[in-house]
């Protein structure tokens, strides 16, 4: 199943966080913080996903693999290849600059959460002007 780039884009900021825990580790943090720096100029986040293995590529001769499950990012969203495209879900927040479809709710600790795609910008109450 295919994702369009809206749904990309949602993927790609939650998943930023793992993915840079990982490229920390693996040493490839440069390679990722380009990608990030082009997704966040308005690049492809499908571009991106598929760079990074959290989506399928287009090539059916290449073996699919897991949603990219580098150390610290497994089951953190669903699997794009699954019976449904990746859901937004609907939260108390969304998206600080309205880029991106993605709405989320506070953590355990009661934190609103942040946008990783704009380095950890506070994401805006729903209800607040865009």
């Amino acid at each position: 199943m295919e994702i369009d780039e809206g749904q990309a884009l949602v993927l790609w900021c939650l998943l930023l966080p793992g993915l840079r825990r990982a490229a920390a580790t693996g040493r490839w943090s440069d390679r990722l913080e380009r990608a990030a720096a082009r997704v966040r100029d308005g690049g492809s986040a499908l571009d991106a996903c598929r760079r990074f293995e959290l989506i399928a590529d287009d090539d059916p001769e290449e073996p699919t693999r897991g949603v990219g499950e580098p150390p610290g990012v497994s089951s953190a969203y669903p699997d794009p290849r699954g019976p449904r495209p990746p859901g937004t879900g609907r939260g108390d927040y969304r998206c600080p600059r309205g880029v991106c479809d993605r709405h989320d709710r506070r953590d355990e600790e009661g934190r609103p959460p942040v946008c990783a795609l704009f380095d950890g910008e506070p994401m805006r109450p729903t209800g607040s002007p865009a």
